[in-house]
Parts: structure tokens; sequence; C-alpha cells
């Protein structure tokens, strides 16, 4: 059974009491909503509710917020002027006055999310996450109406949420925006696989999987790092960290304070793999693992991933081109032995998925199988390392095995370094592309000329970056759960 949230009427700290205007009879109780939050009535919502200035006084809107009881918290606002169109998210709450968020309040689009539990590092689910989204959608219509359409819309985790919602929830939101999408198995196999030869050629002694706790992540981060920066001074170690993000299809470009590398400049390429290995050991074994190993309120680690039967051969070669270049030019120039490297981690002890990992990674709403039922867009990054662009080519994989509808599913990539490092303009475009597809039932231009065309004429002042781009055949087909469809 879904716990009751705690219903709130919110008058936004930062806004002086003169900048508001009340609709409607305001009771008593409400009017002190210009000290801070007020808990609304128990039974229905009401319409009595503060009107607030945002956005640099751009735009008018109500607000609703609260917190489930896990300490979820939720937000939602209507702009005066709704156009009829609801934005869901699961992180509104903290972006909720950022500036994507004041561009749809403007536009007349509503808003309303969750934001990440404080407790997620111990009791991470993504099922958990979906039903209080979905919880959220209800409180909206109670209070404000039902919208015209709902847009499902997420980064990171919230983008496997989108994922998700595409799949499993078709009669709640009309269209997703899947944004940079981990999926928790297939992102922990391609770091694992990086970590792995890492771990395995570079330091042996450090760690990569099985962390008990937070304290042994940070601790190994710091040995990682200056194990990194040792190898880094050696031919045969500059090689090994390049094979390393090429079997892991790690992205070569993710360090926004340096210019992206020419692929054809082997010593720039090499150094801008670098700077993604050590960006990376922020969270050795790959970012999020220590949440994903404990997902579910597990006090114990449970392995979700696995290089069981992994042929790193074979990984290689399906590395992205420019960087499996840069290995075979490391190792022959310098006289080593790419070969026998490649011995070496074919007889390494390999790591196992746990059943029990793999039990709960196989439920409702926490993988995916490829196969949305609504319209549903995925822009990513090309320089993402914490989520890499190749993860993309597992979910037209799964689409592929599992007959998913093409014709819903659709890609568009923004070139620019790090991790969900999107514009306003890039959103825009993209909530705009898939009202489109809702609309008329046809993809308007979703070529990046076509893409950047539309963020531009959104906000004609932004500068998008929306490119071509031909993910590398994922290194693990498909890369369920162990043992999962």
């Amino acid at each position: 059974m879904k716990s009751e949230p705690n219903r709130q009427v919110r008058a936004i700290g930062s806004i002086s009491c003169q900048s508001r205007r009340l609709v409607g009879v305001i009771a008593a109780a409400v009017l002190t909503a210009c000290g801070g939050i007020v808990k609304a009535a128990d039974g229905p919502p009401t319409q009595q509710e503060v009107v607030v200035t945002g956005c640099n006084g751009t735009v008018t809107y109500v607000e609703a917020e609260g917190a489930f009881a896990n300490g979820s918290p939720w937000s939602m606002r209507r702009p005066t002027g709704w156009n009829g169109l609801l934005i869901n998210d699961l992180d509104y709450v903290p972006a909720k006055d950022g500036a994507r968020s004041c561009y749809w309040l403007q536009r007349g689009y509503a808003l309303s999310g969750t934001g990440r539990n404080p407790q997620r590092n111990f009791n991470y689910d993504p099922d958990r996450e979906q039903q209080e989204l979905i919880s959220v959608i209800d409180m909206f219509n109670a209070r404000y109406g039902k919208p015209t359409k709902v847009i499902q819309y997420g980064h990171s985790g919230g983008g496997f949420v989108a994922l998700n919602f595409a799949e499993r929830y078709p009669e709640k939101v009309d269209g997703v925006v899947v944004g940079c999408a981990h999926e928790p198995v297939p992102l922990m196999n391609m770091m694992l696989d990086g970590w792995f030869v890492l771990k395995t050629l570079i330091a042996s002694e450090l760690q990569v999987v099985g962390f008990s706790d937070l304290a042994s992540v940070a601790d190994q981060s710091a040995k990682w790092r200056a194990a990194l920066t040792l190898a880094q001074q050696s031919q045969e170690g500059r090689a090994r960290i390049a094979l390393a993000a090429a079997v892991g299809q790690w992205p070569v470009w993710s360090n926004a304070t340096r210019a992206q590398p020419d692929p054809f400049d082997l010593g720039a390429l090499q150094s801008a793999v670098f700077d993604t290995v050590l960006l990376n050991a922020a969270q050795p074994g790959g970012q999020s693992r220590f949440m994903f190993e404990h997902a579910g309120t597990s006090p114990a680690v449970r392995q979700l991933s696995w290089n069981a039967g992994i042929d790193y051969s074979q990984l290689l070669a399906r590395a992205e081109p420019a960087v499996g270049r840069l290995v075979l030019s490391l190792y022959s120039t310098n006289g080593l032995n790419l070969q026998a490297d490649l011995a070496t981690l074919r007889d390494a002890t390999r790591v196992q998925a746990e059943p029990a990992a793999s039990a709960f990674w196989n439920g409702p709403g926490r993988t995916v199988h490829g196969t949305p039922k609504i319209p549903s867009l995925r822009m990513h990054t090309t320089g993402d390392n914490v989520v890499p662009p190749n993860i993309i080519d597992s979910y037209v994989q799964k689409m592929q095995a599992n007959g998913g509808d093409v014709s819903l599913y659709r890609t568009t990539i923004v070139d620019r370094a790090g991790h969900c490092t999107f514009e306003p303009s890039e959103s825009a475009a993209a909530i705009e592309t898939v009202l489109t597809r809702i609309n008329t039932g046809v993809w308007p231009d979703v070529s990046p000329a076509g893409m950047n065309a539309r963020a531009k004429a959104l906000i004609p002042a932004s500068v998008p970056a929306f490119v071509p781009y031909e993910p590398a055949r994922a290194n693990r087909p498909q890369n369920n759960p162990a043992g999962g469809l």
C-alpha cells in the first residue's frame, strides 16, 4: 500500500509577501504562508493558494509541495497561463528554480515531480521512484485538473525511470524524454569491464566491486587516483589505461575544461582518455556502484555485475574505432605485448553476479525490455563518462530481440562533455519533438540539423550542439540481469 504523502501549500521563502496575490477566499491558516510552509487541511485539496511571482518576475504560478513518508520530496507548479500540458520529472525538486524549469513555466507548461530520496545510497529502488512519480501525477490531477498531455522527462536515473514509464505506464503519460539514462546492470558491466583491466594490469591490490561502506569507496578512490597517475607516467601504463577505456567503451572526451581531441592526434587522444579514467576514479567500479550493490535496502553487498565468460579480445574488437586505433598504436610503437596482456585478462579470476542481485534487478521497474508503448526520445551527450553514450545500443538490441516498436523510439546526441550537460534549448527541443510525435503520429525531423533548428527557434540566443553519432555495438549483447530476458 502506498503511504499517503503530506500535502502542503508553499509560498517561496525568497519571494516577499508583497509579490504574492491571493486566489479566492483564503483561510486564515493559508495567509500564514507568507511565513513559510503551511499544511493543507485533510481531505480534497483546495484552490485557495498563494500565487507566486517567480523566474525573475516573468511568470506567476501556484505551487504545492511536501514529502512522502520515506522522505522523498515532491513538488508541483501550475502557471497562471497553463497550456494544459504537464512535464513530470524524477529530479524536478532540486531543479525547479533553474533555467530549464523557468523556460517551461514561461511557455505555459505545468511542472511536477520529486527529488531523490535522502537515503538513496542505501535503499535505491527505481520501481519505488516510479510509484512516487505516479502518485505525484495523481495529486496534480486532483488539485489542478487532468492535463491534456503528460510528458515524463528525466536525466540519468530519471532517464531510466522514463524508459520504464514508456514500457509500463502508457496510461499515465503520453510520451517520454530519456536523458542520459543509465540501466543499472548494463552500466555496471560497462564500468566493470574497464575497471577489470585496470585492476588486473595496473593495481591488482585495489578494489573495484563489493564495497561494504562509503568510507571504503572514498579510500579506494584516493588510492586509485594515485595508482593511475603513476601509471600515466610510463608507456606501459598509458597503453593499459587506453585498453581499459576501449573495452569498457568509455568516452574519450569528458573533461569540459579541455578541448575535444583530434581523433588522429594520438597524444591528445591518450591524454583525454586518462582524464576520463581519472574522473571515473571518483567512484571506482562505476558511478553509484555502492548504491547499486546495496539496492533495495540490502545491508549486504549483492553483486549485480559479472564478467565470467567475457572475451576481452572481442570487447577490444568492438571498441570505438579511434580508441581501438589508439590501443594498437600505443602497444605496437612502444614494443609492448598486447596479446600477453589479453592473455592475462583471460586467465584472471572473474566476477560472478549473485542470484539475489539478479532476482532484484529482474523485478518490475528495475530493468527494461526494449518494448516502448508510447513515443520515446532518447538523448545523450558524447562526453558522458558517468553513463557512456554507447549504453544506448543495449536498449536497441533489446528492442530487436523482444520485438519492440521501433516507430516509437528515436535517439539524438549532443556534442558536449560531462554527464547530462544539456542546455535548456536542447531539452526544450526534445519536449517539442515528442509532443509533435504524440499529436501527429509522425516524428518531426530528428536529424542534428532538425534538432538544432528547433532548439534555436525556441531559444534564439542558444547554441545547441546536436551532432551525428553512431554508437559502437554494445560491448555485451543485450546485457540483461543475469538470467533475465
